[in-house]
């Protein structure tokens, strides 16, 4: 399935992506301990999800609490002052084992950033590409599984 249109029929998005669904709109929390870094992360995110909520935190143990308190729709992660990228990482998906997390930084970590139970890593340079990134990892959520094939044990004709 290819990605949803920039512009176009409100119905090719899922419920929570439509124009007045009763649904909320989408939850992001974005934690970088840079505030520019943050605020970038942050406004390419509302290109894509016009109308969401971003949470910004440069606070790890603040981060891992909204982490396992709130309904996220992802997160986005770089790292705090406190604790590094990969170990955020971990304790983020301690807390929601089920939200998507795209990882960005400006070294190459994504061989231990998937090891570590991100969805996606981004190098910093690719920021750009963020929302495409959350928006294909949403699609690829609301995509019904299909259906299983099972094997008829009945005669032939």
């Amino acid at each position: 399935m290819g990605a949803w249109p920039t512009i176009g029929n409100a119905a090719e998005k899922p419920p929570s992506m439509r124009p007045n669904s009763v649904l909320p709109l989408p939850t992001f929390l974005v934690i970088d301990f840079h505030a520019e870094s943050r605020y970038l992360l942050a406004k390419t995110l509302l290109r894509k999800f016009p109308g969401a909520t971003i949470l910004e935190m440069d606070d790890a143990e603040l981060a891992v609490d909204a982490a396992r308190k709130r309904k996220l729709t992802a997160i986005i992660t770089h790292r705090t002052f406190d604790v590094g990228g990969i170990e955020l990482l971990q304790q983020l998906r301690e807390a929601d084992p089920a939200v998507p997390i795209v990882m960005v930084s400006g070294i190459d970590r994504a061989e231990a950033a998937m090891a570590s139970g991100a969805t996606s890593f981004l190098h910093y340079d690719e920021w750009l590409r963020l929302g495409s990134v959350v928006e294909a990892h949403l699609i690829s959520r609301s995509e019904p599984p299909e259906p299983s094939r099972e094997h008829n044990s009945g005669s032939r004709t």
